[in-house]
């Protein structure tokens, strides 16, 4: 059976056309994968957050896990929110030891480049500071002044210096 050459073009060009898409449809699954992947990875970030509970941060370092972790209904006037210190099998250090709202409990400041959340227990002052470029520290200091302790994270969710996160914290009353 002879083809005309026209309709051997058109063929090819539909051939071309659905290879094209078929690419096309294949580098979408891959991106989304990739993304999904990165995602979840950030996600998988260690913490002492219960299932039933959002991890608003989290920060592994020296064999502990800091996390700060909130109830899922937290707004402007109600939830709670509880940072933690620990182990995956034992919390060791909780505030405040009761599940409360953070205003009044915590307090999230703007800073050059990056943000710190702090608290203040039983002469002791408590500091998250998270850098644009990814690093945190947490430093603990006496009311004084003097330094007790410091730790910087291996790896942490890096979460305090997004935007969503500063006008949450802003909604909650803690964001100055």
């Amino acid at each position: 059976m002879d083809d005309n050459p026209s309709d051997r073009l058109r063929r090819r060009t539909i051939t071309t056309s659905t290879h094209q898409t078929e690419a096309m449809r294949n580098l979408s699954t891959c991106l989304l994968a990739a993304t999904s992947f990165f995602h979840l990875s950030a996600m998988a970030q260690p913490s002492l957050c219960a299932p039933n509970e959002v991890t608003e941060w989290s920060c592994a370092a020296k064999k502990k896990i800091y996390s700060l972790c909130s109830s899922k209904d937290l707004g402007a006037n109600a939830g709670y929110m509880q940072y933690r210190a620990g182990s995956a099998s034992k919390t060791e250090f909780v505030f405040p030891e009761r599940q409360a709202h953070p205003k009044g409990n915590f307090r999230l400041a703007l800073q050059a480049k990056g943000v710190t959340l702090s608290f203040s227990n039983a002469g002791y002052e408590y500091a998250i500071y998270e850098s644009m470029e990814g690093s945190t520290l947490i430093d603990v200091t006496k009311s004084q002044g003097a330094q007790v302790g410091s730790v910087a994270c291996n790896s942490a969710t890096d979460t305090l210096t997004l935007t969503s996160t500063m006008k949450r914290f802003e909604l909650l009353g803690i964001y100055r």
